[in-house]
């Protein structure tokens, strides 16, 4: 094999690991942004747990408030109970009373119907949380793990770049520049091996002429089908 073709050979294989540590680099964002999105679920139901006690918990205020305005009403009826002298008067508001307590009665068994069901809704926030917190101890680990890929893909661009360069220096500019053409415009492999007269690279045979000059080693031929280099 030509020395120049055994070179551009090494320059192909540190090509298609620059393809493949840039791949990786670009794919490592997805991974990170996919691991985050597992959270939002255990997230979400944790807001929305926490948005039903606070509605529960508006709900029990309010009640409380007509609890208080309705024994305040109660206190105001019993000092005019006190103060009138018709009989009349002091039965309607007896019965203003009686009904005012009846509401009262009412509305304090919603409270404690709202209470219990915010004894529940805590639990099940307590429920939440705990899994948003075993969910995000996973995701922090997955996303150390990315963080941790993507410096040693970085490096390891970054030593294949700078032997690639080291590497093509020796190369002649005109080969080397035919070399890139095919290998851009065959995505991965501008070289490839002559078996049995079949280019491994587009698997069509190729002219005897073709497979003598492989053999002759004497010049870099080219795939009569692909273009591809041959050796």
């Amino acid at each position: 094999m030509l020395p120049e073709l055994e070179q551009l050979l090494v320059i192909q294989d540190r090509d298609q690991k620059i393809i493949t540590l840039k791949s990786d680099l670009e794919r490592l964002p997805h991974e990170e942004e996919n691991a985050k999105l597992r959270l939002s679920g255990d997230l979400k139901a944790k807001e929305n747990v926490e948005q039903q006690i606070k509605e529960n918990e508006v709900a029990i205020k309010s009640l409380e408030l007509d609890i208080e305005t309705r024994r305040d009403t109660i206190s105001k009826l019993k000092v005019q109970q006190f103060e009138t002298r018709k009989n009349d008067e002091y039965q309607a508001m007896n019965h203003e009373i009686e009904r005012y307590q009846k509401d009262i009665l009412g509305l304090e068994d919603n409270e404690i119907e709202l209470m219990e069901k915010g004894e529940v809704l805590m639990e099940t926030l307590m429920n939440a949380k705990d899994a948003l917190q075993k969910t995000q101890d996973i995701v922090d680990k997955e996303i150390q793990i990315i963080k941790e890929r993507r410096s040693h893909c970085q490096h390891q661009l970054d030593e294949t770049t700078e032997d690639r360069k080291s590497l093509a220096i020796s190369i002649d500019p005109d080969l080397l520049n035919e070399f890139e053409r095919i290998f851009n415009s065959k995505k991965g492999d501008a070289i490839a091996e002559l078996v049995n007269g079949v280019c491994t690279g587009c698997h069509m045979k190729v002219t005897p002429a073709t497979a003598a000059a492989v053999r002759a080693s004497k010049s870099i031929p080219h795939c009569d089908q692909c273009g591809r280099m041959l050796y």
